[in-house]
């Protein structure tokens, strides 16, 4: 007889109870020899039954807290990387439109002698961080050299036939248009500043309707420069004379007239060199809003040697040095004429300019 013990897993032959742990032997169904038995070839192995219930749940619980720790390991030593952010789309911030703060434009009219030319846009930040354009202007065929003072009438258009951006207004005398800015070093190139201003190149037309300059230079002075002039960087100074100031009446405010004195204060002469002082300050005050141009010239008989031109009226506490300083190269000559003019005069000019 053989028997099997279900909790040592193993045959005791000839046993009822396992001598290991006691446990009642299950008896197998196999009447064959035993195996000790000479002669007989052993019998094939039998499966295991089933294991009892409790034996199934030993085994189910141990395989959960296995896989558990499993897990746990994995999570703790092999965790993967999280994957890398993938990069923003690039916006007008980090990627600016080309030329987007700078456009040449080249638009030009001509009426007669006198031509204008828009030649460029750019943008740039003030102070207060806004954005402003400023469009420089190229103004030929001014009469007798007369310094351009503004721009009458002048609009900026966007492609949709608004305004693109606003221009300040000023009042020069008589006359008024937006103020231009000479460019340091270019003879006949302005600089107009507008407002706040969107990107340049939605600018698509530019129009104005008359070129505001300075009055001619009719009103003259005499100075006796005969004599010696020094080689050195020294000057000599150069008595004016009884004759060193001209009156000119410049229109009327609350009814009562005004008059401008323009007086040489002082002047000065070396080889190669004038210079004569204007002051501009007697008998104006100014008046609120508007601003009063002079210019002025040196000459040697119909030849020009330089001119000038100011704007009174700008700073209003500076009136008392307000005025003109002429300092031109020349050779030694026997008399110097300044020419003066007061005021401004607009030349017609309607015109709009695009590409």
């Amino acid at each position: 007889m053989r028997a099997w013990c279900p909790r040592c897993d193993a045959v005791r032959p000839g046993e009822t109870v396992c001598p290991a742990c006691q446990t009642t032997l299950a008896t197998l169904d196999d009447t064959t020899q035993d195996p000790q038995q000479p002669g007989l070839p052993p019998p094939d192995p039998a499966p295991a039954p089933p294991a009892p219930p409790r034996l199934r749940i030993a085994l189910a619980a141990a395989t959960v807290v296995v896989a558990g720790l499993a897990f746990v390991a994995g999570r703790s030593i092999a965790r993967p990387d999280a994957p890398a952010a993938a990069p923003a789309p690039a916006t007008s911030t980090t990627a600016p439109e080309p030329g987007a703060d700078r456009r040449q434009l080249g638009w030009s009219v001509r009426t007669g002698e006198l031509g204008v030319t828009a030649v460029e846009a750019s943008r740039l930040a003030t102070e207060r961080r806004e954005t402003v354009a400023s469009i420089t202007f190229r103004i030929s065929g001014v009469p007798a050299n007369q310094r351009v003072l503004g721009l009458r009438g002048l609009t900026l258009r966007d492609s949709g036939g608004g305004v693109f951006a606003t221009v300040d207004q000023r009042q020069f005398g008589r006359e008024g248009g937006a103020p231009v800015l000479p460019v340091d070093g270019q003879e006949g190139i302005y600089r107009v500043v507008t407002g706040p201003a969107p990107r340049l190149s939605s600018l698509a037309r530019i129009e104005l309707t008359g070129v505001v300059v300075v009055q001619p230079r009719d009103k003259t002075i005499q100075l006796d420069t005969s004599g010696a002039w020094p080689a050195g960087p020294k000057l000599r100074a150069v008595d004016p004379g009884p004759r060193d100031a001209v009156d000119i009446g410049i229109g009327f405010f609350r009814e009562q007239p005004i008059q401008l004195t323009l007086r040489v204060t002082s002047a000065f002469v070396r080889d190669g060199l004038a210079m004569v002082v204007l002051d501009a300050s007697s008998g104006f005050r100014g008046v609120p809003g508007e601003y009063l141009p002079i210019g002025g010239e040196l000459r040697d008989g119909d030849r020009v040697l330089c001119t000038r031109a100011s704007v009174l009226g700008e700073n209003p506490g500076a009136q008392a040095v307000q005025g003109l300083v002429l300092s031109c190269p020349t050779r030694p000559v026997q008399r110097l004429t300044v020419a003066v003019g007061v005021g401004a005069r607009m030349l017609p000019f309607e015109a709009s300019l695009t590409p």
